[in-house]
């Protein structure tokens, strides 16, 4: 799902931008800021690194200007920043200068600094540097830096733009000056192959990218279109457009705004990565045997798996897959409500399925058991069912009606919500049943789940509440500071503290043991949360909007 802000110009702004570029890095350095080489460190900056990349029509720099611009990427984003001094086109074509950026890559490396800790910043002809220098490291399988932004890219050097036209005579270059770019730069190479034009290249599993750009320029749809090809691939990405803003518009006082966002921006632990369209309607997921993270598609009838690089595969199943698990057999096992089956998928994509002996179930909760077998509720049977991995089931009445979501507690029984009746029920691996009634009326829990402290924690959809109970039956209930807040599934963090989706607010919450809540804001309100599950440090979510959602987790 892109994430698109329109930027608004203040009264008089844009024009200002075209009386005053330069405006910006024209004075002199500060006194406070630390220049060694082309280092430049402003006061207060601690670790990681900037690389940033200059602009210039990849023929002219302006070191004193590019070191101002450092000195203010440094302090914004509170991390030294390296200026690239690559070299020029025409005396250095393609790929010289593209090298130089690599070269400054690594030495960074060899300096110590984390490549996750690393933020790539290119304007202009920089900018188009970066993105190229990031597909040159995924096509080579180096690491990747942790973000990296691109302010008013050439991203297609065939220049096939529309807004090369629309906006004729608004900005402040035009398309025989893009022409003769190209030219000096390329020198012979192809414009409409990669990495030179990152349009063209292998998008997937480029790390999250912040895209800016002003809606007068020639470049408009340059950017427009790779951050569109972007968030098609499954990349985080965001794209700002400034109103009325010509070309180098980050060279003016504006341009204290974008350094702004780029701070918050990053300073912003949600990434959002989209994975289906719209409609697919991703519910559920887990982390696979395999690495890779897989997903419920409930409106497609499919399971999606994502890897840790990116690449996104889709295998098609019956109707309504919606909550799935890795399984003791090392498949991935998953309910499907819509068919009435439990179905099974394996790593490399077979899929089978086993159709439970109560007709019309709605099976909806599955979990693997302390027994090896496959554990899951029939919630509109009123009944849990287990299942072997060879396919055989057993089934007992639920204590309570509508048993929705279940896991398996740490004292050898499953745990699970029973949502119409207000309770949680709790079943041996013999089949003997117990419910615990909640102490708030129209609690209505969903999700379940094996806390860090030996205790079940669960989320009360109707009353907007997290609920823990012990293994003798001790309910203990912590209201949400949005009562309103529906909250839906959660999941034991990496870091200790319960997480959970609100899907009536659009967010993600965590909830320490000792009970201190924190929320975090999705990508827009009404992107319907559901499943969540801990991976890879972070803590995912599927959005029924088209995207999983990823909250880094500082510890």
């Amino acid at each position: 799902m892109l994430t698109l802000t329109a930027v608004p110009a203040g009264p008089g702004q844009a024009q200002a931008v075209r009386d005053r570029i330069g405006a910006l890095v024209s004075g002199p350095l500060p006194a406070d800021a630390e220049v060694r080489g082309d280092w430049v460190r402003a006061p207060g900056a601690g670790s990681g690194a900037v690389i940033y990349v200059h602009g210039g029509g990849f023929t002219d720099t302006w070191p004193e200007a590019e070191r101002m611009m450092a000195y203010r990427l440094s302090r914004t984003t509170g991390r030294p920043a390296l200026r690239v001094a690559y070299r020029l086109a025409p005396a250095h074509p393609y790929p010289a200068a593209l090298d130089d950026v690599l070269a400054a890559w690594r030495s960074v490396l060899e300096a110590g600094v984390p490549a996750s800790e690393v933020v790539f910043v290119g304007e202009s002809a920089g900018a188009t540097l970066v993105l190229s220098a990031l597909l040159e490291l995924k096509r080579t399988g180096g690491p990747l830096p942790g973000a990296a932004v691109a302010v008013s890219p050439v991203t297609d050097l065939a220049l096939t733009g529309a807004s090369l036209t629309t906006n004729d005579g608004k900005d402040l270059i035009d398309r025989a000056v893009l022409a003769a770019v190209s030219d000096r730069y390329l020198a012979g190479a192809g414009p409409r192959q990669a990495p030179q034009s990152p349009l063209h290249g292998d998008l997937r599993g480029l790390p999250p990218l912040l895209v800016a750009v002003g809606t007068d320029e020639v470049l408009l749809d340059d950017a427009r279109r790779f951050a569109e090809a972007a968030d098609a691939a499954g990349v985080s990405v965001r794209l700002d457009t400034y109103e009325d803003a010509p070309h180098s518009f980050h060279l003016s006082d504006l341009g204290e705004v974008l350094l702004d966002r780029i701070g918050r921006w990053l300073a912003d632990p949600v990434r959002d990565h989209t994975v289906s369209g719209p409609d697919a309607g991703p519910y559920a997921l887990a982390e696979g045997p395999d690495g890779a993270l897989w997903f419920t598609l409930v409106h497609q009838g499919a399971i999606g798996r994502r890897d840790a690089a990116g690449h996104l595969t889709v295998n098609p199943v019956g109707a309504g897959p919606t909550v799935i698990t890795q399984g003791p057999d090392g498949a991935l096992w998953f309910t499907e409500y819509g068919t009435h089956r439990i179905g099974r998928i394996t790593v490399d994509g077979e899929v089978s399925a086993f159709e439970p002996p109560t007709a019309g179930g709605g099976p909806f909760g599955i979990a693997p058991g302390p027994d090896g077998a496959l554990w899951f509720t029939l919630s509109a049977a009123d009944r849990i069912g287990r299942l072997t991995t060879s396919g055989e089931f057993t089934e007992y009445p639920a204590p309570g009606a509508f048993p929705s979501a279940l896991v398996a507690g740490p004292d050898g029984a499953m745990w699970c919500t029973l949502n119409q009746a207000g309770a949680i029920g709790r079943i041996t691996m013999d089949g003997r049943t117990t419910a615990f009634p909640l102490p708030t009326e129209g609690a209505a829990p969903v999700g379940i789940t094996a806390g860090p402290d030996g205790a079940l924690w669960f989320t009360e959809i109707g009353a907007g509440q997290i609920g823990r109970i012990t293994v003798d039956g001790t309910v203990t209930e912590y209201p949400l500071p949005d009562r309103q807040a529906r909250p839906h599934a959660l999941t034991t963090g990496p870091d200790g503290a319960l997480w959970f989706t609100e899907w009536g607010s659009g967010r993600v919450g965590r909830l320490t043991t000792d009970g201190r809540f924190t929320g975090y804001d999705l990508p827009r309100p009404d992107c319907e949360p559901h499943g969540i599950a801990a991976y890879r440090g972070a803590v995912w979510c599927a959005l029924e909007t088209g995207s999983l959602a990823a909250v880094e987790i500082s510890r």
